[in-house]
């Protein structure tokens, strides 16, 4: 499993537009073949602060997902909009069985 969290951080006039792009990115990324869960998230105490959680079944589902049209469409839609851009990979301290 490949679980990632991004948390985006875009210029305050941007923020509905973002949004707007985020709910497209969630509903087309968790549609995915391989994709377990796909969430966006927008900060109740900072507006411009959004962040996705998100598994993957393989890896190569995962590399799929990043090469994906609505992938492309969404970086060329918004980049200008984000100000910062951090992204982890997680590991889960309880295994599953």
């Amino acid at each position: 499993m490949i679980t990632k969290w991004i948390e985006f951080t875009v210029e305050e006039n941007d923020v509905n537009a973002f949004s707007l792009a985020m709910t497209k990115l969630e509903l087309e990324s968790s549609q995915e073949q391989g994709c377990a869960h796909y969430s966006v998230y927008q900060s109740k105490d900072e507006a411009a602060l959004f962040t996705v959680l998100e598994s993957w079944e393989t890896s190569e589902a995962f590399e799929a997902h990043r090469v994906a049209p609505h992938i492309a469409e969404f970086k060329t839609q918004c980049a200008k909009m984000i100000l910062n851009k951090r992204a982890l990979e997680l590991n889960a301290i309880r295994k599953e069985n």
